[in-house]
């Protein structure tokens, strides 16, 4: 065998063994993505990683139903298939399950299109009732808007009633015994009992200035608070404040600022 087809051949076994033939690295298992992307989206509460490979890091959280186009796909060592979804943003496959495209429709007749137009926002009212009511009762799915909505929606109903120590209702609490009662009763999450359990739930809030309803929020130091109440939207908030006021809803304010919230929804 002369030497160049020796080289050729050496050069192909090598690579067959998971080796470069020229810095002897590992060979890289990416494959990128056919030039048709695909779109997925998460199925639960997602981490996404900023590689795929041992040594990655943690790079955000998503929520379930969060979309991405597949840029890239990769196996890891363990055989595990992952996509790029961004700039060193990788999420498992399994996680995530393809987009399904919305059926076409044909336009309607122009006499029944008022018709069906009001039908339409009956249903759609009909549903985000429904989903309040279903989010309390069953269990809506992790990060649903549903959820948050009812939440709030319990939160503001116990305004008005006693504070009372040691209380986690339902006609009167404490301050975290609120907080573990509405998301018990209305989201079938369990908050524990302490401030510090309570401020572990979730993931943080990169800024107490974007907060989302159903947001937990906290007073004190950052790792050591020692009060919290549940953001119900419009620059409001709900909490046992104590033995005089009982439970209220009462305004943010620069002079009593949380000093951190927590998105547990």
């Amino acid at each position: 065998m002369n030497k160049s087809k020796w080289i050729k051949v050496s050069a192909a076994a090598l690579t067959f063994l998971g080796i470069s033939a020229t810095g002897m690295k590992p060979v890289s298992q990416t494959v990128n993505a056919s030039s048709k992307r695909i779109k997925v989206v998460a199925k639960k509460y997602v981490t996404v990683w900023t590689n795929y490979q041992n040594g990655r890091h943690v790079a955000t959280h998503a929520k379930k139903g969060t979309a991405w186009m597949v840029l890239q796909t990769a196996k890891d060592s363990m055989g595990n298939v992952w996509y790029r979804v961004g700039k060193n943003q990788w999420v498992m496959a399994k996680y995530v399950k393809q987009a399904v495209k919305a059926k076409k429709t044909k336009p309607a007749k122009a006499k029944s299109k008022n018709k069906k137009v009001k039908r339409t926002a009956k249903k759609a009212k009909t549903k985000a009732v429904s989903a309040v009511k279903l989010a309390a009762s069953w269990g809506a799915p992790m990060g649903s808007r549903a959820k948050a909505n009812a939440v709030v929606s319990l939160a503001k109903q116990q305004v008005g009633k006693a504070y009372s120590k040691g209380s986690t209702g339902p006609k009167s609490f404490d301050n975290t015994g609120l907080v573990a009662y509405v998301y018990k009763k209305a989201a079938g999450v369990n908050t524990g009992r302490s401030v510090k359990d309570q401020s572990k739930q979730g993931i943080a809030v990169d800024s107490t200035k974007n907060l989302q309803k159903g947001d937990l929020l906290f007073w004190g130091s950052a790792t050591n608070p020692y009060s919290v109440g549940i953001y119900v939207g419009g620059g409001k908030y709900v909490a046992a404040t104590g033995s005089k006021d009982g439970v209220v809803q009462t305004t943010l304010s620069s002079y009593f600022w949380p000093s951190k919230a927590r998105r547990v929804l």
